[in-house]
């Protein structure tokens, strides 16, 4: 996967210096998500090699937390931002969407690392297996939260496709809304529900399943939101309100 992500770092990358007059802010925290994701795997690669050959991650681990902390940063603070239209529908952020940002980064953050170190913790008390769920419950509330300034976004784009004179170029953008909300809940239903049931009623002979659904659905997300809010030249969705305020 570190292989895969690296080179889908390396076609976005190319991408934004073929598209560069209509790049946006929004497409260069994507370029830093996908950096840290491939980052991520290659320090996962890393820990589990020298675990296997000398029973110590010789720090990968180390390296491993911290970009999975900063991941975890960039993936809701990304989705969030493309759920707002910051950059590409308007240029900047709301006071509702700053409050969702200031409340579910942290909790994401803190519950992806705690679920980290439980699952290096021996499971030797029942409280193990509460904590893990109360995280994991934690961790789907906080996906929950981010579909709101999408929501948010809709419902603006609907009331604006009502009242001005830009119905056309409003109902596009509201299709695209549409698509990415649905694009959303079906990444969180995927990975933070089915793939937890998986993990839990499996043998453990067959969680290398759980794992691999979990990759696949990951990088099709990726892939198709990086289709549709790729920078392009003809891409109506990018198109900025010339009297926008900053």
């Amino acid at each position: 996967m570190f292989l895969v992500f690296s080179l889908m770092a390396g076609a976005w990358g190319y991408l934004c210096w073929k598209e560069r007059h209509n790049v946006h802010n929004i497409h260069y925290l994507m370029m830093v998500l996908i950096v840290f994701r491939a980052l991520t795997y290659l320090a996962e690669a890393g820990m589990q090699h020298y675990l296997r050959v000398t029973g110590d991650p010789s720090g990968w681990n180390i390296a491993f937390y911290i970009f999975t902390f900063f991941r975890g940063i960039m993936f809701f603070t990304v989705l969030v931002l493309i759920g707002t239209g910051w950059s590409y529908v308007k240029p900047f952020v709301g006071e509702k969407e700053k409050k969702i940002l200031v409340v579910v980064i942290p909790l994401q953050v803190f519950a992806n690392i705690a679920i980290i170190f439980l699952d290096e913790a021996s499971p030797v008390r029942v409280s193990w297996f509460e904590w893990k769920d109360m995280f994991h419950l934690v961790d789907i509330m906080c996906c929950c939260a981010i579909l709101f300034p999408i929501v948010w976004s809709i419902k603006h784009l609907r009331e604006g496709a009502e009242t001005d004179g830009k119905a056309a170029v409003n109902v596009e953008k509201l299709t695209l809304f549409r698509q990415f909300y649905v694009m959303v809940v079906v990444y969180i239903y995927f990975t933070r529900i089915i793939v937890y049931l998986l993990q839990n009623t499996l043998p453990f002979e067959h969680h290398w399943m759980s794992n691999a659904a979990k990759e696949i659905a990951t990088l099709t997300f990726y892939l198709l939101v990086g289709m549709k809010f790729r920078p392009h030249s003809e891409n109506k969705y990018f198109k900025l309100a010339s009297d926008a305020a900053v």
